[in-house]
């Protein structure tokens, strides 16, 4: 991973499933998916393709053991609003919000009618493409967000032993989610860091735009 990679993602997955069993009489489980998508940006500026990578590695977004990034993908995600229930011999639960938030952040040219048309379309390409690369990122952690709800309501514990393994089993479901997931996301920047991919080749394109 160079330091235009486009890497960053923060998962913190709180799951406080159980500190009380909350009796409640919903005869079935009920959990959503609520996602919120924000995007930001930070400015770039230069005439030539090299001045913008200059420019991109001095001002990108911070990224830890690869410098500053081209674009990145910030994720937080959170279960919220637990409500469990006890019904015959197991503990279960009956209602959750599975909260994802993300946020893109983006370069943004600055002085653009300053460069060449060549210049101008190649960063428009380029840019259309990183764009393209952290949404598929997004599109990821959505698709977590999704089977973290499904698994929820899958999440069972034991009354006999006073629900106590209900935390635990939660916890163990919900990590094996989270390793699939993190997964999926590096077999992804393993495609789109290939000499030959299309992201690459605009990439180097650009550099070399004068």
């Amino acid at each position: 991973m160079d330091m235009y990679s486009k890497k960053h993602r923060i998962l913190a997955v709180v799951v406080s499933l159980i500190s009380a069993v909350l009796f409640w009489t919903s005869s079935q489980a009920y959990a959503r998916v609520i996602i919120t998508e924000r995007t930001t940006f930070y400015n770039v500026s230069g005439k030539t393709g090299p001045q913008l990578f200059r420019s991109i590695t001095r001002r990108g977004p911070r990224v830890s053991g690869v410098g500053h990034a081209i674009a990145t993908t910030s994720s937080s995600l959170q279960v919220r609003n637990i409500k469990t229930s006890v019904r015959g011999r197991k503990c279960r639960i009956v209602s959750a919000d599975v909260v994802l938030k993300l946020v893109y952040r983006y370069p943004r040219w600055q002085n653009q009618r300053t460069a060449s048309a060549r210049v101008r379309k190649n960063w428009e390409r380029f840019a259309q493409q990183v764009r393209k690369h952290e949404l598929k990122h997004g599109s990821i952690s959505k698709k977590f967000a999704r089977n973290l709800e499904r698994q929820i309501k899958r999440i069972s514990g034991r009354v006999s032993r006073g629900c106590r393994d209900f935390g635990l089993r939660s916890s163990r479901a919900i990590a094996r989610l989270e390793r699939n997931h993190a997964r999926a996301h590096m077999r992804f920047d393993r495609r789109e860091n290939r000499a030959f991919s299309r992201i690459r080749r605009l990439q180097s394109t650009l550099i070399l735009s004068q």
